[in-house]
């Protein structure tokens, strides 16, 4: 556990940092912004598939649940410094928030600093080190960080 601290701080992507632990909006304000999604989405002609914004809304939801699941790291480095401004400012517009995909986000997110962890372990912390902090620099995202190492160790 000591080296995975050690590996965040390490790691710390300076071009993104936040002064405190990013906060969820509310369990409403997510609706209001899954609402607009998807009415924008599935109205056509001034018509709204109300069988499609049903499922819509519903995996916007599941979305917001899987947020919340994941928020539980919102305490450590690698997500509220890089991870979560990663995600929420590809999946934020005009500051509506599409949750189903911020929480697919999130999750490959994770799964990129678990990635990054195991290739360490397994091909050295020096040489995956390098590759990992140029991929932050450059994509500010542990997944992407992750893949360049995997395609530098092929």
């Amino acid at each position: 556990m000591t080296k995975f601290f050690l590996l965040i701080s390490v790691f710390s992507f300076s071009g993104v940092v936040l002064a405190e632990t990013p906060k969820l909006k509310s369990k409403d304000d997510y609706r209001n912004d899954s609402h607009q999604i998807c009415v924008k989405k599935w109205t056509k002609r001034n018509e709204l598939d109300r069988r499609m914004y049903n499922h819509c809304m519903e995996g916007q939801m599941e979305g917001y649940e899987k947020v919340k699941e994941l928020h539980l790291y919102a305490d450590q480095d690698f997500y509220s410094k890089t991870a979560y401004p990663y995600c929420i400012k590809n999946w934020t517009k005009r500051g509506v928030v599409d949750t189903r995909m911020l929480a697919h986000c999130l999750e490959k997110e994770v799964e990129g600093i678990k990635d990054v962890m195991y290739y360490r372990k397994q091909y050295g912390e020096e040489q995956v080190n390098k590759i990992v902090g140029r991929a932050l620099s450059r994509y500010g995202s542990w997944n992407m960080a992750a893949y360049s190492v995997e395609k530098a160790i092929e």
